[in-house]
């Protein structure tokens, strides 16, 4: 058992009845660690799909300056999905436990194990790829063409609209709010 298997196994231990799944997950999706009390839980498609959650967060909260993303929490009727980044942003960490966990206490030991298990991960200084900022990814998208206007038409004629603009200005009185 290597280094971040074992803090896996203490984290799992520390949550109990509760633990359902783990992953540490890099930026491309692909588990580096982790696993499922139940072999019937994809862990490897959870790990795949908050790969995008997660670029989509960061993506969110760059463009509306509302700081840096601490954690992402999904919550359904049988579970509570939290993920969060690991150091320099290179992985993330995504926790599944059932919905009678505490919050509270999965962040508590998130942020306990946190530093243990970025410590863990086997970094190799060859192939480290460094993070792009969210403002640096803008910048290297190429140029999107602008989309073509297509040529409205009614649904039962098949023809073209023109537009009634004293229609509008009758909707628009019609529809006012105070």
């Amino acid at each position: 058992m290597n280094k971040l298997e074992q803090v896996i196994f203490q984290f799992r231990n520390e949550l109990g009845s509760d633990f359902i799944s783990t992953d540490v997950v890099g930026m491309d999706g692909i588990s580096i660690g982790g696993g499922s009390s139940n072999p019937n839980f994809d862990a490897a498609d959870i790990s795949a799909r908050f790969a995008e959650v997660m670029k989509l967060a960061v993506k969110i909260s760059t463009k509306i300056d509302i700081g840096k993303v601490d954690d992402n929490l999904v919550t359904t009727d049988t579970t509570y999905i939290i993920s969060r980044f690991l150091g320099d942003g290179l992985y993330y960490w995504v926790v599944v436990v059932s919905s009678n966990a505490t919050l509270g206490t999965v962040r508590m030991l998130m942020n306990e194990f946190a530093p243990q298990i970025n410590d863990a991960i086997p970094y190799d200084a060859n192939n480290v790829i460094q993070p792009v900022e969210a403002s640096k990814v803008d910048e290297l998208k190429l140029e999107e063409k602008p989309k073509q206007e297509k040529v409205k038409k009614n649904f039962w004629t098949d023809m073209k609209q023109e537009k009634d603009e004293e229609a509008e200005e009758r909707a628009l009185k019609m529809y006012k709010f105070p």
